[in-house]
């Protein structure tokens, strides 16, 4: 901290001060209780305390107009606004989008306003972090994703407000126009996935070729397997190995069926979180446990110790891009390609399972968890599932025991 070496007292409690590493005079005072330190701009003591009196008088009018007096940073302010957040009661409305709002701050708006005074944040420096955070997602933001980027903003608006850093008139109004818009996921129903698994058998048995048959049997497993974890296809399930599944034994002693759980090492957000553990039930243990029997692993004597092949892959250990193309295929052959919001794809299972855990009335926060999202996207996107649509659970009674396995393994609180 620099050194004071010479102060003098002006006039009602303030005074004026020179730091050793500078020639310009400070004058300091209070308002409303709190201490402010400006500059006088005078090299002259007897030119800064006629400015001290300047701007001593600037300032209480100010105070009694109700004008912002203090400049501060976006950055200091939204950790504060953070800090808020994170001491929030979980009772409070909005809870569980407070971590999203915390990691789109300190990811996007900390690094591109940082020591922006907030005042200064105005339509055209919005615009140009508009510009900014397109090239760093490395595409135009969906409406969605602005909505939400605008409410951890507003946050930051709302502490300067709270803290008198700002008035509540020069605050920019925020908009999401400029985004794409979002469009709602489109899934398939009961009835739909019955007709799907009803289809699976003949349409392997009448492939024309080997690799046809592999290749439809191989999709046979990624739908189900999607279809009951929630995992991401493409990125996360075609990168797990089998070294990523663990098979659980039923424990009687906890009330826990029999389970698999899925570690998640690559795909759309383990870059930013780290692995993740996804929880699968009994019934897609089963199949889990038929796939590898027919996988031949470990069946000749030259199988080195660090063996660990990719969990979807044909006979021969080769993959295939090819199973998208095919699943277009079966949903032609049973008229179920186009739903009411656009065509259905492999991601479409993803978006099934979500749909239906909520109509299953698993909570949120879990769902979340399980799928690697956030509380915040799974209210936007699946706002439109009301009490009217519970008609039917997909498994049965096993919502809740599926609760209980996603807590247990995503240390969410009970």
């Amino acid at each position: 901290m620099n050194e004071l070496i010479e102060k003098h007292s002006v006039d009602g409690g303030m005074y004026v001060y020179l730091q050793r590493n500078s020639k310009i005079w400070l004058a300091r005072f209070k308002i409303d209780g709190k201490w402010i330190s400006r500059t006088t701009k005078q090299r002259n003591r007897s030119d800064a305390e006629k400015a001290s009196l300047k701007i001593l008088a600037e300032y209480e009018f100010k105070a009694k107009h109700g004008i912002a007096i203090q400049n501060k940073s976006f950055r200091d302010i939204a950790l504060l606004a953070i800090e808020r957040m994170m001491t929030q009661p979980k009772a409070t409305k909005g809870y569980a989008s407070l971590n999203d709002y915390k990691q789109m701050l300190t990811r996007y708006h900390i690094p591109f306003f940082d020591r922006t005074h907030i005042t200064s944040i105005d339509y055209e420096r919005l615009a140009e972090f508009d510009a900014w955070r397109a090239t760093k997602l490395g595409r135009t933001p969906s409406q969605s994703t602005l909505k939400m980027h605008n409410a951890a903003l507003q946050r930051v608006f709302d502490e300067a407000v709270i803290r008198k850093w700002i008035l509540p008139s020069r605050v920019p109004s925020l908009s999401s126009a400029s985004g794409i818009a979002s469009k709602r996921r489109d899934y398939f129903t009961s009835d739909e996935l019955d007709k799907i698994h009803r289809a699976f058998p003949a349409w392997i048995e009448e492939s024309r070729k080997q690799v046809t048959r592999e290749t439809r049997q191989l999709l046979y497993w990624y739908f189900n397997f999607a279809l009951h974890t929630g995992i991401r296809p493409g990125s996360e399930m075609d990168n797990l190995r089998w070294s990523d599944i663990k098979v659980v034994d039923r424990n009687l002693a906890e009330g826990e069926a029999a389970h698999i759980v899925i570690t998640i090492r690559k795909g759309k957000t383990t870059l930013h979180t780290g692995p993740r553990l996804v929880v699968g039930h009994e019934n897609l243990m089963e199949m889990i446990l038929d796939m590898h029997s027919r996988s031949h692993d470990g069946e000749t004597e030259e199988v080195p110790d660090d063996y660990d092949p990719l969990v979807f892959r044909l006979p021969d250990g080769g993959t295939t891009d090819q199973l998208g193309r095919n699943f277009s295929a079966l949903l032609r052959k049973v008229g179920l390609e186009k739903g009411a919001d656009g065509n259905r794809t492999l991601y479409s299972l993803r978006h099934t399972y979500i749909t239906h855990r909520r109509l299953d009335k698993v909570p949120v926060e879990a769902i979340a968890k399980q799928c690697g999202t956030s509380v915040a996207m799974i209210e936007l996107h699946y706002s439109h599932i009301t009490p009217l649509m519970y008609k039917r659970e997909l498994l049965g009674s096993e919502s809740a025991a599926l609760t209980k396995l996603i807590r247990k393994y995503s240390d969410l609180d009970s």
